[in-house]
């Protein structure tokens, strides 16, 4: 026997429709909201770019890496172009370092030297990479020993140079 339909069945139906027509419209608008909210890149950290040169050259190959001071926070790298210069990322290209104080290093190294014939079968091809000779002192290497330090603030694009020494 087929189901008969009154006017209050009728009424609920349409109050359920239109509740799940609330719903999806609040779901759809918080969505919405989220992926604009997340927009604008990792909060406290501010884009920093500059050049590394050793003895007024630029250093035209390796990585400048910025250490926060403050625990916790990840550290930012930048890879040296030919001129010597850098951006820094920390999360994605080009977002920067968080702000604060930086101890910095610069590793610089020539092409990783080849293996000698009578070593060949006794080492492994990856134990020789980094083997090249060094193209700015060692003690930049680490933060620890390079003396070198960074304020990154917010707000702006951070400019910052440094010519090594010997």
């Amino acid at each position: 026997m087929p189901t008969r339909f009154d006017a209050s069945m009728i009424s609920s139906i349409f109050r359920r429709i239109s509740r799940h027509k609330t719903t999806a419209a609040w779901m759809s608008m918080a969505l919405t909201i989220g992926i604009v909210s997340g927009c604008g890149g990792e909060p406290g950290l501010a884009r920093v770019k500059g050049r590394i040169t050793y003895k007024g050259a630029p250093v035209a190959t390796g990585e400048v890496f910025f250490t926060p001071e403050e625990p916790g926070k990840r550290g930012a790298k930048g890879i040296l172009d030919s001129n010597g210069e850098y951006s820094l990322t920390t999360y994605e290209t080009g977002d920067g370092a968080y702000t604060g104080k930086h101890k910095v290093s610069v590793i610089s190294q020539g092409p990783d030297k080849p293996i000698p014939p009578k070593m060949k079968g006794r080492m492994m091809e990856e134990d020789m990479q980094g083997s090249g000779d060094p193209l700015v002192p060692r003690k930049y290497f680490s933060a620890q020993t390079s003396n070198l330090t960074a304020d990154v603030s917010e707000g702006r694009t951070n400019v910052i140079d440094f010519d090594l020494k010997d």
